[in-house]
């Protein structure tokens, strides 16, 4: 049965503040000064989503209209109210309405989905199923959240793109850092970025152990690295195998981001 459709109210500006819980957080000035044009010549075409309270109207989806309806003057603004929406319900919708129409800096969408996941205790997949993207979506954005908070910064800023965040996500504070310079400096493209931490890997000093207490000793130091259980077995010939042990598909991705392979 479909569900019955919200009538559109006009709702006075002044009697609206944010939700608390809202994931957006930045407003590009330029683009709002923009869209207050539009507003002046064409009204405000789709309806902002409100909560009824106490004090007035708490606003669940459409900050952006909002703001951009105070600047050009308006006293009013059409708007569906949503009173039969629990907390958890109402931070859905405004996540889902800010990730359609692509309005979160990447940093916020990170953000948002780890907000998701812990309010509904739901695994990465489960996320994606919730607001219509895929398991590989949620795990490469909620890996951002392992980014240094002056690297956040540049990817939120747009000096370094989505795939350079996901490739430093799996580096050490100080490799972060150091790739996030050179990126900028040096105008590297995603593709270069990911061949330079490959070649860097691969130049590292190669442990040799010699006793079994060695052995011990590397396992321990992969499994604090990694944030995976590590075996090493070799012979005296020096063949052998390393395993790592992964307890989901989620710990996977993490485990593959901090090794820096990057999915095709």
């Amino acid at each position: 049965m479909p569900r019955p459709v919200k009538q559109i109210q006009e709702i006075p500006i002044d009697l609206i503040r944010p939700g608390s819980q809202q994931a957006r957080r930045s407003f590009d000035p330029d683009a709002l000064a923009e869209l207050a044009e539009s507003i002046r010549e064409s009204g405000v075409v789709q309806p902002v989503v409100l909560r009824t309270r106490v004090w007035g109207y708490e606003l669940l989806a459409g900050e952006r209209r909002w703001r951009a309806a105070q600047q050009a003057g308006l006293h009013e603004i059409p708007a569906v109210i949503r009173d039969d929406l629990s907390d958890a319900e109402a931070f859905v919708v405004g996540l889902i309405e800010n990730l359609q129409r692509e309005s979160l800096t990447p940093m916020e969408t990170a953000a948002g989905l780890k907000r998701l996941g812990e309010l509904f205790e739901l695994t990465h997949e489960e996320i994606g199923a919730r607001i219509g993207k895929s398991r590989e979506y949620v795990s490469n954005y909620l890996r951002l959240l392992n980014l240094a908070p002056q690297v956040a910064v540049l990817v939120n800023e747009g000096h370094l793109h989505l795939g350079h965040a996901k490739a430093l996500a799996g580096a050490s504070v100080e490799e972060q850092l150091r790739w996030a310079d050179e990126v900028i400096r040096h105008k590297l493209s995603v593709r270069q970025l990911e061949r330079r931490l490959a070649s860097a890997r691969e130049r590292r000093i190669v442990f040799k152990p010699g006793k079994p207490g060695d052995w011990r000793v590397l396992e321990r130091e992969l499994s604090d690295h990694l944030a995976c259980p590590v075996t090493v077995q070799s012979d005296k010939g020096g063949k052998g195998e390393l395993r790592v042990k992964f307890h989901s598909l989620d710990e996977l991705d993490g485990l593959l981001a901090r090794i820096g392979y990057a999915a095709r």
